[in-house]
């Protein structure tokens, strides 16, 4: 596979040298050496990463699109011809999903002054979390988003101040659903100058079917992704996804566009490659605090390796619940 940059207006990506030369291919990709900084890389990757960009961004594209770790690895392995781990593939999600966030978090939408809200539940570590939204009814932006273990007016305040600092105005009308913590909450984050109409699905008028739709997509990610390990991912992953839903994903009624797309502003990115390609040399600030998933064992040692941590543990545990006198509970 040739590289999809010209060597004659290349640059090391260590130093930004131009005084390069080739230096062979490594399963079909050409390998470039820096004579100034003496170091070997491809062009197509970022600062200690050997895995094209495009690849990477690939990978991306499809996790948010809804595709599972295990059917990105095998998809990857199929068109590129390299494996790779789950694990290796979730930390790239962690790692771009977060320069992603950060590169939108300063965009002012264009948006109307009708806004829908609504929360639906998702399951983090075992128990419900309650997740808010708030959409524009124009031009389908999701304007704030909040993670929360209740349903409060506090809540409820929290996401209306949030879509508000976003959009840079206060909506005329906001939507909602029966649940009583909006009714003073976006008098509160308002000043009582937005008037709420509370709503149910399925109406012709001031419906909140266009936020209903969106849970509906967003737990098919959720479904895909299974259980969130903890809050910290949670947040990660579904802020990550948001900002794919804004800026990447199409949408029929836009004309097969993102509603940022739709604005037919100017940006600084337009998909996953830009995020990728722009991303330098950052590290994963919060990969501590995340669930990664434990990659599957694939070859026969690994499986028996496997196999005998499994006898181990189980062992361990009979010990644990043996009571001198009693006989040993078994689950």
């Amino acid at each position: 596979m040739a590289s999809s940059q010209n060597s004659q207006d290349a640059k090391c990506k260590y130093c930004q040298s131009p005084n390069l030369i080739r230096f062979g291919t490594y399963k079909g990709v050409q390998r470039y050496y820096c004579k100034d900084c003496k170091r070997k890389f491809v062009l197509d990757t970022l600062p200690k990463m050997k895995t094209p960009m495009t690849w990477v961004a690939a990978a991306l594209d499809m996790y948010y699109r809804g595709m599972p770790l295990d059917s990105i690895q095998g998809h990857m392995k199929m068109v590129y011809g390299k494996y790779f781990s789950e694990p290796g593939i979730y930390k790239w999600i962690v790692r771009f999903t977060q320069e992603a966030i950060r590169r939108a978090r300063d965009f002012h939408p264009e948006v109307g002054d009708t806004w829908v809200a609504d929360e639906t539940a998702l399951n983090v570590d075992g128990r419900n979390i309650w997740f808010f939204d708030i959409i524009d009814a124009d031009s389908r932006y999701l304007l704030a988003s909040h993670l929360s273990t209740n349903r409060t007016t506090e809540d409820a305040q929290v996401l209306v101040e949030k879509a508000i600092a976003r959009a840079g105005k206060v909506p005329k009308v906001i939507i909602t659903d029966k649940l009583q913590a909006y009714m003073d909450g976006i008098d509160l984050a308002s000043g009582g100058t937005t008037k709420h109409i509370r709503s149910k699905p399925f109406t012709e008028q001031d419906s909140t079917n266009l936020i209903e739709r969106l849970h509906g997509t967003l737990k098919e990610r959720t479904d895909v992704i299974r259980n969130f390990g903890n809050l910290a991912t949670a947040r990660l992953l579904t802020e990550g996804w948001l900002t794919h839903y804004n800026f990447f994903k199409e949408h029929v009624s836009l004309g097969n566009v993102p509603p940022v797309k739709a604005m037919k502003v100017k940006l600084t990115f337009t998909d996953w490659n830009d995020i990728v390609k722009n991303a330098g040399g950052a590290k994963e600030p919060y990969m501590s605090q995340l669930d990664v998933p434990r990659a599957h064992p694939t070859t026969q040692k690994q499986k028996r390796r496997a196999s005998i941590r499994r006898a181990i543990r189980k062992s361990e545990a009979k010990k644990k619940v043996a009571i001198p006198g009693i006989t040993t509970l078994r689950g």
